[in-house]
């Protein structure tokens, strides 16, 4: 699984800070989806900087926060929370015992595990019977795909060769790791900013386009994603799709 570090790390964190209500929509698709319990422990999966860790240590019991990138997890670790536990680790490398997880939670991050197989067979080690598993992501085919393989390929620091799910591979998963057959959704979210200018600086910062410019960032996801006036605020469409299962 891909590692966030220096300038794309700085950037990503950056922007984050600075816009924290660009995604509130996010959030509300973890508390509908995963449904988290004051007496769950859960484990985040490719939780980046922590962008939902905060929220959910606040509605779980205990919550174990992992990604490849120590310089990432530093920001959770700043939180302070004492239901929060770190492991540097990737899906596909997680190694947490076995049956200690009420569900799992990731958002955005799978999309860069090229072995997606070995993550699955993780998640079902590590789950409890009938725990849940919920993961946001992009799929192939979509208009975030297209963004990603022409905008974020070639302008991002790093690069961002990936792996997009497929509906039918996503269900071969499950059925292969011990999962039942999950329902996948669309997920319509709308990342909101009060000017486009914002919005190019996000997508900027967000993906460290360095390569290009902010006002070109914004060019590209006008062109794609599309953008629209509603409510006094610049809505960028950020097709994904949810995915749930549970372990049999």
């Amino acid at each position: 699984m891909m590692e966030f570090s220096g300038i794309r790390s700085k950037m990503y964190k950056e922007c984050l800070r600075e816009y924290p209500l660009a995604r509130e929509e996010d959030l509300k698709v973890m508390k509908k989806f995963l449904s988290p319990k004051r007496y769950e422990i859960i484990l985040e999966v490719g939780a980046g900087s922590g962008f939902f860790s905060a929220l959910l240590a606040d509605l779980v019991q205990e919550l174990v926060v992992s990604d490849p990138s120590n310089e990432q997890l530093l920001e959770v670790e700043a939180l302070g929370r004492q239901n929060i536990k770190l492991v540097a680790f990737g899906a596909d490398e997680l190694n947490l015992g076995k049956e200690k997880f009420d569900a799992i939670w990731s958002f955005g991050a799978l999309h860069h595990c090229f072995n997606k197989t070995a993550a699955f067979k993780n998640f079902a080690r590590v789950l409890k019977k009938n725990g849940r598993l919920v993961i946001g992501d992009v799929f192939s085919g979509s208009k975030l795909a297209k963004h990603f393989d022409t905008q974020v390929a070639r302008y991002c620091a790093t690069g961002h060769e990936v792996a997009f799910w497929t509906d039918e591979f996503a269900e071969s998963l499950c059925f292969l790791s011990g999962f039942e057959k999950p329902k996948i959704e669309d997920l319509k979210i709308e990342w909101k900013f009060k000017t486009k200018k914002d919005l190019g600086i996000f997508l900027y910062k967000l993906h460290a386009m360095v390569k290009t410019t902010p006002e070109e960032c914004l060019k590209g996801a006008e062109k794609i994603l599309g953008v629209k006036k509603k409510k006094g605020f610049y809505c960028l469409n950020w097709p994904m799709k949810i995915l749930v299962s549970k372990k049999k």
